[in-house]
């Protein structure tokens, strides 16, 4: 789990948008050019709220007469393809490989943190379309913020990931089933009651515990095959091995992101050899 990097402008946010707007037809264009002043401000409003990190108490659309009309913004159309790409190209290479949101599936969307349901002006807002996945997609949905009015899930543009052992794993074995398991779990681990507040909403809501269970196992397999495929080429010290590769994966996924947390307690278990052993 680590932070995305915003794209760099220029052009502005603003200009971005306008620059799809001018691509729609007449009738659909005519309605957001009549509307520019005020989505420019809105727009300017949304990155000051951004940057102070009040994005939860930015006001409710003022633009749902145009409603269709922003919303259609957002599609499969030059403009909008660019600003995926770019989104993309932010990126170090290979962050993208896993969703922001899980770090275990593909992020074949864009999730509009703000939902474009409630603030369609946003539909088009770089700093508001996140890479993810389908499913974190579908349950975050438009259900960004608790009856408290805060949010409920991490904004990978602007919050810091903590630098904190948040996640951890249990990583046991059955030597008769010569099977090796693992249970995540989260814990506060010093945070200020804020981060962790986001944490463990973000954790809960999404249903990352249970899922990084159900995928745990098909990496530990693949983890000691990748073992015992260095023992099989000469290399020596399975647990140093596995000691870089969970690094590698820190380097692109965060420290505290499952499979870095998971290889990395793999590499220090005393039963790694036997482990190997046992495919």
């Amino acid at each position: 789990m680590k932070s995305l990097n915003a794209i760099v402008t220029p052009p502005d946010y603003i200009d971005i948008f306008e620059d799809i707007r001018d691509k729609k037809k007449k009738k659909t264009r005519a309605k957001l050019v009549a509307a520019q002043a005020s989505l420019r401000l809105r727009f300017i409003h949304y990155e000051v709220c951004f940057a102070a990190n009040t994005l939860h108490g930015l006001p409710s659309s003022p633009f749902a007469y145009i409603k269709d009309e922003l919303r259609s913004c957002y599609g499969r159309n030059v403009g909008m393809v660019a600003l995926q790409t770019a989104i993309k190209e932010a990126q170090p290479k290979g962050r993208l490989v896993w969703c922001p949101y899980c770090g275990a599936t593909t992020p074949g969307s864009h999730d509009h943190y703000l939902p474009a349901e409630k603030f369609p002006e946003f539909s088009t807002h770089a700093l508001n379309l996140v890479p993810s996945c389908t499913r974190c997609n579908s349950i975050k949905d438009d259900d960004w913020l608790d009856a408290a009015g805060a949010r409920q899930y991490l904004h990978f543009y602007r919050d810091a990931i903590p630098v904190a052992p948040f996640l951890t794993v249990n990583v046991s074995s059955n030597t008769a089933a010569q099977a090796v398991g693992a249970t995540f779990s989260i814990q506060r681990a010093g945070m200020p009651a804020s981060s962790w507040a986001l944490i463990e909403s973000h954790f809960r809501k999404l249903h990352l515990i249970e899922l990084y269970d159900s995928y745990s196992n098909d990496l530990i397999n693949l983890a000691l095959r990748s073992v015992r495929s260095h023992l099989n080429a000469g290399g020596a010290d399975a647990a140093g091995f596995l000691a870089g590769e969970a690094l590698e994966a820190a380097e692109l996924y965060g420290e505290y992101g499952w499979r870095a947390v998971l290889l990395g307690e793999m590499s220090t278990h005393p039963h790694l050899d036997q482990w190997v052993s046992w495919l």
